[in-house]
């Protein structure tokens, strides 16, 4: 039986995957920052998490989260999941239309008043890069 913060978190990483930019926001503090580590990445604020939520669902339109699992201690949350997709667009100046990608990673949170206050995500790069044909050597930023 899921607790009601789990359950909040399972509807969290559903509204991803239906691409549901203001449910997302929803569950998110009004000074949400989001990490992204492998790409040195930071978004402040729901205004700017939806921004880059609409660039990401526009360049994958199909994209997935599986949430693989999930827990809470306290005012922390993390899960591991998977995240998968088409890519349509450019990344490093190259078009990779039409390439998919299955990605593993891991998400640390820290809660607020019922909603989530921070994200980290933690994701394999260099997997993410050779499966649309990139390699991070030939790309750095």
């Amino acid at each position: 039986m899921s607790t009601e913060l789990e359950k909040m978190l399972e509807d969290y990483a559903e509204a991803w995957s239906s691409h549901d930019v203001e449910k997302i926001a929803f569950y998110v503090t009004d000074d949400f920052i989001f990490e992204d580590t492998a790409t040195g990445t930071s978004h402040d604020g729901k205004e700017e998490l939806k921004s880059y939520l609409q660039r990401v669902f526009s360049s994958i339109p199909d994209f997935r989260l599986e949430v693989k699992s999930l827990f809470v201690a306290g005012d922390l949350v993390g899960a591991e999941w998977v995240e998968t997709g088409t890519f349509t667009g450019r990344v490093f100046d190259t078009q990779v239309d039409g390439k998919n990608f299955s990605v593993r990673g891991a998400s640390i949170g820290e809660l607020r008043g019922g909603k989530i206050r921070r994200e980290s995500i933690y994701w394999d790069r260099i997997s993410y890069l050779r499966q649309l044909g990139l390699t991070l050597e030939a790309h750095s930023q």
